[in-house]
């Protein structure tokens, strides 16, 4: 599709013109601020690197319909993350079928060969959609930052595995001075190294008995220092078909130490990366500096993923998050907190509170910008958190025009966050959409901090410095037209609660 023709269609969504205002039903789910290609299908990255200049993302693209098929590598570029400029098809499918996600790396000191002294190779590496090649791994290499690939054949890896293998994600370890390649295989990583892409040998294999079943997807491997400590320890990310104990597609991950050849875990409790359903198939950018690990993944479940009610395109990522490595008690936990390049598109802002919030002193408000993109702030008290007068049950209600709620809150006795979409009763009804997703935490802070992102078609929601984050899809039938900031079985002080509208100019 040209840009111009794309354009158009943009257009005709009024985006350009910024007029959210007016519902229509076959554009108003399309979203400001997370990329998307607005048509046809948008699947989950396929790899993410960042040059030193440019943010790239390779994702799962389907140029001839909305539902999963076809699947080309598309690729689109960003300085600052929020603001995404599309480029054309990176890598196409061929006689052997199509291709899978994998991962893309720079070879910045052209261990490989394919590129030279001014031109740095990137480097890709995945696998065929084809059952006969179904333990076979592949690269190829790009010598104009991506946009056109030279594919390399299959890559000779030794596999003692009988299961498959899938989605392989390579990095660079300046500790070890190789490459080391992180693959699943049934319900396990297998590591291997390299010194130059191209010669793979076997480390060792990472299996976790307690996930027996499940299939293991996507991987990440990278090394962190604890905030606020020269503690480093090594996280492995899975991303696995059937997690959260529900069936819910999600990222797990597994902190512990690595020697060079093998992994050992170090703690056993089992951690996920969002509690949300609509977040997976993720990864962090490889390239980056030290510690900083920006993670990005797909926003949809593959419940439904083909069945989302928009006619337009389906399929968009999630919010990009830095992660950091925290203490929690005598375990450490990721946290995801928002880049902060979102505040340069910060508009207007709507500031309420305090107030103490009761089942008879509830807080309801018109919503300062119906149909825009907004992100929310809310800072409750949480002193008193274990007092015998606190509220069971808090947090805010968005409801729309024709009196359809969007639920956020917090359940005291239960330490849980939640996330209630089903007051939103999209039609056509999706199966499994409207199941109440949950994350157990209780914060034990003065204040208790959430952000709350709305983009069109989602709701993100951090909490305690981004140890909750859950994500899920959503589709109003309507734009908001109110608020209730509530208490239900007691009462909690409401310090602050502040709406911030975003820019449009955040349109790709």
């Amino acid at each position: 599709m040209s840009k111009r023709i794309l354009s158009g269609i943009v257009g005709l969504v009024c985006l350009l013109s910024g007029c959210r205002k007016a519902v229509n039903v076959e554009t108003n789910h399309i979203p400001l601020f997370h990329f998307t290609t607005v048509m046809n299908w948008t699947g989950e990255p396929a790899g993410l690197v960042y040059d030193d200049e440019l943010y790239h993302l390779f994702y799962q693209y389907n140029p001839s319909g909305n539902v999963f098929g076809n699947i080309h590598w598309g690729h689109a570029v960003s300085r600052d993350l929020f603001r995404w400029q599309r480029d054309s098809i990176a890598l196409f499918p061929d006689s052997l079928g199509y291709l899978k996600s994998g991962s893309v790396v720079v070879d910045k000191e052209n261990t490989s060969g394919f590129g030279s002294e001014m031109e740095r190779p990137f480097l890709a590496f995945y696998t065929y959609a084809n059952p006969d090649l179904s333990k076979t791994l592949f690269s190829a290499y790009s010598l104009d930052k991506g946009r056109t690939w030279i594919k390399q054949g299959e890559i000779d890896l030794p596999n003692p595995v009988e299961c498959d293998l899938r989605n392989p994600h390579v990095s660079w370890y300046e500790e070890y001075g190789r490459w080391i390649m992180t693959v699943s295989s049934g319900s396990s990583v297998l590591f291997y190294a390299s010194s130059d892409c191209k010669e793979w040998h076997f480390l060792s294999e990472f299996k976790d008995v307690t996930s027996q079943g499940a299939n293991w997807e996507g991987t990440d491997f990278f090394p962190m220092k604890v905030q606020g400590k020269e503690i480093k320890k090594w996280v492995l990310l899975v991303n696995m078909e059937n997690g959260l104990g529900n069936g819910t597609p999600s990222t797990c991950y597994y902190i512990g130490d690595f020697d060079g050849t093998s992994f050992q875990i170090t703690q056993t409790k089992e951690l996920w990366l969002d509690y949300g359903k609509d977040n997976y198939a993720g990864s962090t950018f490889s390239g980056l500096n030290g510690d900083d690990r920006i993670f990005l993944g797909w926003m949809s479940c593959w419940e439904y993923a083909n069945l989302l009610p928009t006619s337009v395109g389906r399929g968009n990522m999630i919010i990009p998050r830095r992660l950091g490595l925290v203490e929690e008690g005598r375990h450490y936990m990721l946290a995801s907190v928002i880049p902060s390049g979102l505040s340069a598109f910060y508009a207007d802002s709507c500031l309420v509170g305090p107030v103490k919030l009761s089942d008879e002193n509830g807080l309801r408000k018109e919503f300062p910008y119906p149909g825009e993109s907004f992100v929310m702030r809310l800072n409750f008290d949480n002193s008193d958190n274990r007092a015998i007068w606190k509220a069971d049950n808090y947090g805010i209600r968005l409801k729309t025009r024709s009196g359809k709620v969007l639920t956020i809150g917090y359940q005291n006795e239960l330490s849980y966050y939640y996330i209630d979409r089903s007051g939103l009763e999209i039609e056509p009804s999706v199966e499994g959409f409207e199941q109440l997703m949950g994350a157990g935490y209780r914060s034990e802070t003065p204040v208790s901090d959430w952000l709350i992102l709305f983009d069109q078609n989602s709701i993100e929601l951090f909490a305690s410095g981004g140890r909750v984050a859950m994500t899920s899809l959503c589709y109003p039938d309507d734009e908001f037209t109110t608020f209730e900031l509530y208490a239900e079985s007691g009462a909690v002080n409401l310090l602050k609660a502040s709406i911030i509208q975003l820019k449009n100019e955040l349109i790709k």
